[in-house]
């Protein structure tokens, strides 16, 4: 009896490494065979955006007045009442003309960005001039002269200084024509050839919004 209680413990230690060979072989089967080759690199590649800002200036829509300037008339012959004479004009100021500043969005490339499509104009008036007197057969006649002019202006060039944050308005040119009257002799008109004259540039601050 003793000897085969002990056969049966070892019968059971023999069968548990029998179990215990099956399962490793089981292991074993499922494990891919080394193929000798490298395993694969995995690569990863991030990409980084960047949002670039242009920078840009607006200049709103305005009108600014350019300088006075000076303008010269031509001298005329004058003739009332059989009596003729020569008018001289002096030297005269008008007020300059009134420049139009589009509204416009400019992207800064540089300290100085052309302004396009400014304008100029110079509405028609009536000033006076001086006086003047014709004499003749021992008569004298006495009157104040009025100058009546019209013009037609050139669109003057400008610049937006971004440093500054002003406008440069260049000069510009101005075509004057008219007549001058003269009330003191039967309200006698005479038409003036007409002139250029320049109208000095000027700078303007820009506007806020």
């Amino acid at each position: 009896m003793a000897t085969q209680g002990w056969a049966t413990r070892r019968g059971t230690k023999v069968l548990g490494v029998a179990v215990v060979a099956a399962v490793t072989l089981g292991l074993t089967a499922c494990v891919a065979p080394d193929s000798g080759a490298p395993a694969p690199v995995t690569t990863t590649t991030t990409t980084v955006s960047t949002t670039t800002t242009v920078p840009r200036i607006s200049v709103p829509a305005f009108t600014a007045s350019a300088p006075s300037f000076s303008a010269s008339i031509p001298s005329v012959n004058v003739s009332y009442l059989g009596c003729g004479g020569t008018y001289r004009p002096p030297s005269i100021t008008i007020a300059g003309p009134s420049v139009s500043i589009p509204a416009t969005t400019l992207t800064v490339t540089g300290s100085t960005l052309a302004l396009p499509n400014v304008t100029a104009t110079l509405a028609a008036a009536s000033i006076n001039v001086s006086t003047f007197r014709l004499s003749c057969f021992g008569l004298s006649y006495s009157t104040g002269v009025v100058l009546d002019y019209n013009a037609s202006t050139a669109s003057p060039s400008a610049t937006v200084n971004v440093d500054t944050g002003t406008i440069n308005v260049g000069s510009s040119t101005v075509t004057l024509a008219g007549r001058l009257r003269f009330p003191g002799l039967g309200g006698l008109t005479v038409n003036i050839p007409s002139v250029k004259l320049t109208v000095p540039g000027f700078s303007v601050p820009i506007p806020l919004n």
